[in-house]
């Protein structure tokens, strides 16, 4: 598997030619991660996909439900094969998401989704 890389910013990256990309469990990573951060209807070819962020934060008995979406973003992610671990936290107006999934690569991988809002 092959995946754009990202920049500190979340943007993709261009102009670096092949360090533009990285491969095998780092791209599953960032697969993951892109997938997480797209808030529905802002692809204009993939209206339904993303999480509803602005419906699931905004209210704290939507936590379930959003833990339920990230978990399902995650597993649908291409190169996932399994979840390992998830754990979220709300700290004020700081959201975390820590998970470990198995991939393709027999390989877990590890990270954190922080949102600040």
């Amino acid at each position: 598997m092959i995946f754009r890389n990202l920049d500190e910013k979340g943007d993709w990256q261009f102009g670096r030619g092949k360090s533009d990309f990285v491969k095998l469990n780092d791209a599953v990573g960032l697969n993951i991660k892109t997938r997480l951060m797209s808030w529905v209807g802002d692809c204009f070819f993939a209206q339904t996909a993303g999480i509803d962020w602005y419906n699931r934060l905004g209210s704290t008995a939507q936590r379930e439900l959003l833990e339920l979406d990230i978990k399902r973003v995650i597993l649908q992610s291409e190169g996932v094969t399994g979840l390992l671990e998830f754990n979220t936290y709300l700290n004020g107006r700081n959201f975390t998401a820590d998970y470990s999934v198995e991939t393709i690569y027999s390989k877990s991988y590890t990270d954190k989704l922080n949102l600040e809002l």
